[in-house]
């Protein structure tokens, strides 16, 4: 069940402060970032085409303020999750699991699983 996931997906928890090293340390092993973001030139999440070598780190915001501003320079791409009516938020564990289930998606039909 879900209270062993972190067993397959791993799963990294990156203090605010550590974030922009992690990050440049992530892009140079070789992942793509992806922020979940409604920001300048975000690619709508249904649209996004993850890379082909699965190689991702997926930033979530803060669920009132959202990705740290300082931040967007450093991501390779923002997906935004469309919405409809006024609010315009959705809580961080739910833009990830959405996220997720959109890269499964995508990657199973390119891997034919």
């Amino acid at each position: 069940g879900a209270v062993t996931s972190e067993r397959w997906l791993p799963l990294r928890e990156v203090s605010p402060r550590d974030l922009p090293a992690y990050l440049i340390e992530m892009r140079a092993a070789g992942y793509l970032l992806v922020g979940v973001e409604q920001a300048a030139g975000s690619v709508p999440l249904q649209s996004f085409a993850w890379p082909s070598h699965g190689r991702v780190v997926l930033l979530l915001g803060n669920e009132q303020s959202g990705v740290p501003q300082p931040l967007l320079p450093l991501l390779d791409a923002c997906v935004e999750i469309p919405m409809l009516g006024v609010t315009r938020s959705l809580n961080a564990h739910v833009s990830g699991a959405m996220a997720v289930w959109q890269y499964v998606q995508q990657r199973g039909r390119h891997t034919g699983a």
